[in-house]
């Protein structure tokens, strides 16, 4: 499992979305794009992230992941904490990404089918291979404004990466005050880090 979950982290800056329209090209070119990346031998090691960065960062709705993942006490929040908690939380998925892309193993990212969830809602199938297994991929899309949408959420074999995180704060914070988990999130940051190193 840990050689595929390197993927959720492909499509996790500031976002401009995707025009509604445009979403199944551009997610079948830029899977392929990345997959391009992830074999080119000629890129350094620790410049693969930076360019899987470059390449996906814009549509992917980092603030409002931020607000699901820690939910209700997201609102409890003031200004300055919501800022921090955002920033941290970030810090957190590239680093977990940049210590994932290690177990890259010549996996393949197959685009399925995009369809309407419901009228503000947009989801796109996909499937990482390798040569064992295969897993099924939901990328879930908001709208931004009128015409563009973001990435809110990766549903990887069934299981939403934003409930994950959830459930991870909801048990801390029921003995943890806001300090303690920003600091939780740095810590889990700089392991990710030293791994990596």
């Amino acid at each position: 499992m840990k050689k595929v979950l390197f993927l959720l982290f492909l499509i996790c800056g500031v976002a401009f979305g995707i025009e509604f329209k445009k979403i199944d090209d551009t997610l079948k070119s830029d899977f392929k794009k990345a997959i391009e990346i992830m074999n080119d031998k000629s890129i350094a090691k620790e410049q693969k992230p930076l360019e899987l960065f470059k390449l996906f960062d814009g549509y992917f709705d980092y603030s409002l992941m931020a607000r699901l993942s820690l939910s209700k006490q997201y609102n409890g929040l003031n200004p300055m904490q919501q800022d921090e908690f955002k920033k941290q939380f970030i810090a957190n998925l590239k680093a977990s990404f940049t210590q994932k892309l290690g177990y890259y193993s010549d996996q393949e990212i197959e685009f399925v089918k995009g369809e309407m969830g419901n009228k503000n809602r947009y989801n796109v199938y996909a499937v990482i291979k390798n040569k064992s297994e295969n897993y099924p991929l939901i990328f879930k899309f908001h709208p931004a404004n009128k015409s563009d949408y973001l990435i809110y959420d990766i549903d990887i074999l069934g299981v939403s990466l934003v409930q994950s995180y959830r459930s991870q704060f909801n048990d801390l914070s029921k003995n943890a005050g806001f300090d303690e988990i920003i600091k939780r999130l740095q810590n889990a940051t700089a392991d990710h880090n030293a791994t990596v190193k």
